[in-house]
């Protein structure tokens, strides 16, 4: 699994990085996504988003969520923050 997350304020993307899942072996998928997310969190310097179940729908959907400013418990640099999720062949 691969997460690509970027960070877009006043409609420009500012930030944008893919980590790859490092998660123990044998972890599962809930694992893995909380591994890169919190990945991608730690490279760019923010804290962890709240994750609400409109999340789970969208990236289960369409294949990427998007958490609002306000999901975050401090002030963060951009409008809202985008995960898209990239499954290994």
């Amino acid at each position: 699994m691969r997460l690509a997350g970027r960070a877009v304020a006043g409609g420009k993307t500012t930030w944008q990085m893919t980590v790859a899942d490092s998660g123990p072996p044998g972890a599962g998928y809930g694992e893995r996504l909380e591994s890169c997310l919190l990945a991608l969190c730690k490279a760019a310097d923010i804290p962890a988003p709240m994750w609400l179940s409109r999340n789970t729908g969208e990236l289960a959907r369409v294949g990427k969520t998007t958490f609002l400013a306000e999901q975050f418990t401090e002030p963060v640099p951009f409008d809202f923050f985008e995960i898209r999720l990239h499954q290994r062949s």
